[in-house]
């Protein structure tokens, strides 16, 4: 769910409804991309709150709780997710949000993309070698060289080494096929040293993203 759209009212009505009616719970909490980037160029976000104020919102409901310290009829037990880009541009910013979303009573968190176990490394490294909470790596399977060269080059928050771009150039017309199985590279790596990893089919074809365990 995403601040974007809702005031902290909406936000916890539309979490109680989730919780009492729809039977979620697990949420991802985020900010959200301002409508600016989107098909509603000339509207503004509400963003009365950050991704952080989510979790905190989240938490308190958690203990039977609203924003304004009112008790509930009942306590959900929401588990709380965040983002987190090992890759990001300003990774002491990132570091100082993700510290912040765990102090707020984050769960867990789930990562952008990630296309070498080496980002992660670098990451853990840089906030002392531990995380706080169980991570969730984002998997995604690339189909060609010029796809991987698009997303490193002009979408915000993922990063392709060179390493990688370079095996899918290697690999011509079965560019596919290198990227899946550095996809499942990735995967088997994830199993190891994270709690979990969620997979990205490309162009949203669901049924390939299968192949992977193939």
């Amino acid at each position: 769910i995403t601040t974007r759209d809702l005031n902290i009212i909406g936000l916890q009505a539309s979490l109680l409804g989730a919780w009492s009616v729809g039977g979620v719970r697990n949420v991802l909490a985020i900010t959200g991309d301002p409508p600016s980037l989107g098909d509603h160029p000339e509207t503004s976000g509400v963003y009365e709150v950050d991704s952080i104020g989510l979790v905190k919102i989240l938490a308190r409901l958690n203990q039977g709780m609203d924003w304004a310290g009112k008790t509930l009829g009942g306590a959900t037990n929401f588990s709380i997710g965040v983002a987190l880009n090992p890759v990001a541009d300003d990774l002491d910013e990132e570091i100082n949000r993700f510290l912040a979303k765990v102090e707020a009573g984050a769960h867990f968190a789930m990562t952008q993309p990630l296309f070498d176990p080496e980002h992660w490394h670098a990451f853990l490294k840089k906030i002392g070698a531990t995380c706080p909470i169980p991570v969730v790596v984002g998997v995604w399977p690339l189909t060609s060289y010029k796809q991987a060269l698009r997303l490193n080059n002009e979408v915000p928050g993922i990063v392709i080494p060179e390493n990688v771009q370079k095996e899918l150039e290697a690999a011509g017309t079965e560019a596919r096929a290198c990227g899946f199985r550095l996809a499942r590279r990735m995967l088997d790596w994830a199993k190891t040293e994270l709690a979990g990893a969620y997979l990205i089919p490309p162009f949203k074809r669901y049924e390939e993203i299968l192949e992977i365990f193939g």
